[in-house]
């Protein structure tokens, strides 16, 4: 049995303990997680199960736990029909937690299911030094962010090459800030750039 069908089978197997456990929920989570080891690869997941909205129906998705030397990130594969990974950084997932949820005790793993289980929507829009300053220092790697329900992901892009022909995108979540912290210039450029979307569209 592959890995992929170790964790469809793990995530069938807690499916009807997962909605329990929401639905005896007193106040609204719309999220619970498993963490799983799968012992032959000793690799580490977090399978989770979520609503989009209270009333809605129970989701599930996989994260992979992965470190390199002392760095820690947790990292999500995006819908096969636009295939691309999402790499959270330590960093990031600290700056959600302290300028968002402002839950200190919560833990990387607790902060990065809360994340995409309220951000299940990011539009990617393109960054200029209005929004960020730094941008001359990263160049075309640090062109584009994700503008979420919860506020703005700056990140890093970048090419994982699976072979001569195939490749799928990186995302590097670098930091997160709410919309309501940024600077004026920072909101006014955002707005720009959501107006020229839909100028897009009119056209």
């Amino acid at each position: 049995m592959g890995e992929m069908q170790k964790l469809d089978w793990k995530r069938d197997a807690l499916r009807s303990k997962a909605i329990k456990e929401m639905n005896r929920q007193m106040s609204f989570q719309n999220y619970v997680m498993y963490d799983y080891k799968i012992p032959s690869s000793n690799n580490q997941y977090i399978i989770y199960f979520y609503r989009e909205h209270p009333f809605g129906p129970i989701l599930s998705g996989y994260l992979c736990v992965m470190f390199d030397g002392t760095k820690r990130f947790i990292i999500k594969w995006t819908d096969w029909r636009s295939p691309a990974i999402h790499v959270f950084t330590s960093h990031f997932l600290q700056r959600y937690k302290e300028r968002f949820l402002k839950q200190p005790e919560m833990t990387a793993n607790e902060v990065a299911v809360r994340f995409l289980s309220r951000n299940f929507n990011m539009k990617p829009m393109a960054i200029d030094e209005r929004i960020n300053k730094r941008i001359e220092k990263y160049g075309e790697f640090a062109g584009e962010g994700y503008l979420v329900p919860d506020g703005f992901c700056f990140k890093l892009s970048g090419k994982e090459y699976l072979d001569e022909k195939a490749s799928v995108g990186i995302s590097f979540f670098t930091t997160f800030m709410p919309l309501s912290d940024m600077s004026r210039s920072q909101q006014e450029a955002i707005f720009d750039e959501c107006m020229k979307d839909i100028d897009d569209l009119k056209s």
